[in-house]
């Protein structure tokens, strides 16, 4: 039997249901009525579907701090997808610094897409938005950056969106040359939030081996962090770019702009966008088909993530139910990191979370051992 590591407990104190932070989380804060029940719901169908982490913060609290399992605060943990939202801020503090314009041509930073009549359209926006055109690739075997440039166009830019690590790995190609390359993610996203720059896998090996010079860092789903190093990037976003009276990134706006071709989808998040019937025209149903069901299954909803959250959701996901949730309007933000689990549902998450309510799902699947090691458990 696994040991459970529990950094938030729910106590009750003379019939009250209160939330007592503990383990590095600083003070006790009196629960909200209805928020214990709320924060036990979501705990409890998190750790039964391969949950390793769930940390909840709200109103500049951290209310809700639990491992279930093998993992603690200070284990970094695979982000798969979630990754791909960091280039994504390194694009927004550069253009609120002047020094890249999200509208301006890639062919800018890339010379060798002049040469190509539609490439030399695509724009930095388009690119981190997933409708310039590129084919998408697999993202069990990413390209290199190299690749990433050479990589033909399955659509017009602008005229569709694609998913897959080849739009971001293009744009690694214009971090190297234009942004600093992967150091200055570090150096401007990561280490003003007291984060030592993560840990990243490559395409071919980890980054941080010593033969790993010319190796690709897997910015579309390579990223570890811990837990809490993960809730600083959402706090970062929830606070409009600002970390400890610090201006970090001038403009987050952008983050949740989406493009007509990308109708749930900003830069690195998806978002509580209504989606229109598979009857209506234009982009989105297109769009829709495109959700890749190993991030979201909608489940019949009419939004992309939750019918019953607000519209001001949005969230970083990938593979394996990694899910970083920030909504604005109730100054929340949610870390839940998991392992592979077919059963997983964000609105069944998110109905417990917020409304309280206990939606019927099939009960879990469980999961196997290589299954777990792809969704970065701990290797035994």
């Amino acid at each position: 039997m696994r040991a459970a590591h529990r950094y938030a407990h729910v106590l009750l104190t003379g019939g009250l249901l209160a939330v007592v932070l503990v383990g590095g989380c600083a003070g006790s804060r009196q629960a909200a009525p209805g928020l214990d029940t709320r924060l036990d719901l979501a705990r409890t169908y998190s750790a039964q579907i391969s949950g390793d982490a769930l940390l909840v913060w709200i109103d500049g609290d951290l209310v809700l701090e639990d491992y279930p399992g093998d993992y603690g605060p200070t284990q970094p943990h695979v982000l798969t997808e979630i990754s791909a939202l960091l280039p994504s801020l390194v694009a927004l503090k550069a253009a609120g610094e002047g020094r890249l314009a999200l509208d301006a041509p890639v062919a800018d930073a890339l010379p060798e897409w002049r040469r190509d009549s539609l490439k030399a359209q695509i724009t930095v926006g388009q690119l981190l938005r997933y409708t310039g055109g590129l084919r998408p690739g697999n993202p069990e075997t990413p390209p290199t950056y190299e690749e990433a440039i050479e990589a033909p166009l399955v659509h017009e830019p602008g005229a569709g969106f694609r998913y897959g690590p080849t739009s971001i790995h293009a744009f690694g190609a214009l971090m190297e040359r234009a942004l600093g390359s992967f150091g200055g993610l570090k150096e401007q996203i990561l280490r003003p939030l007291g984060i030592p720059g993560g840990r990243w896998s490559a395409v071919g090996g980890p980054v941080d081996a010593p033969s790993a010079r010319r190796l690709t860092p897997r910015l579309f789903d390579g990223a570890r962090l811990t837990p809490r190093e993960l809730l600083r990037v959402g706090r970062l976003l929830l606070q409009k770019g600002r970390w400890k009276g610090e201006q970090i990134i001038e403009d987050v706006g952008p983050l949740t702009h989406p493009a007509p071709a990308s109708l749930g989808f900003g830069l690195g998040v998806w978002l509580n966008a209504e989606m229109p019937s598979a009857e209506s025209s234009g982009p989105g149903p297109a769009f829709r088909r495109q959700v890749p069901e190993r991030i979201m299954i909608p489940r019949g909803q009419q939004r992309l993530i939750y019918d019953g959250a607000p519209p001001d959701l949005y969230m970083a996901a990938g593979r394996f139910n990694q899910r970083l949730y920030v909504i604005p309007s109730r100054e929340m933000v949610v870390v839940r990191l998991g392992r592979a689990n077919r059963t997983w549902s964000d609105p069944a998450f998110l109905a417990r979370l917020l409304d309280g309510r206990r939606p019927q799902e099939p009960a879990a699947e469980e999961t196997s051992g290589e299954d777990r090691g792809r969704a970065g458990g701990p290797r035994k």
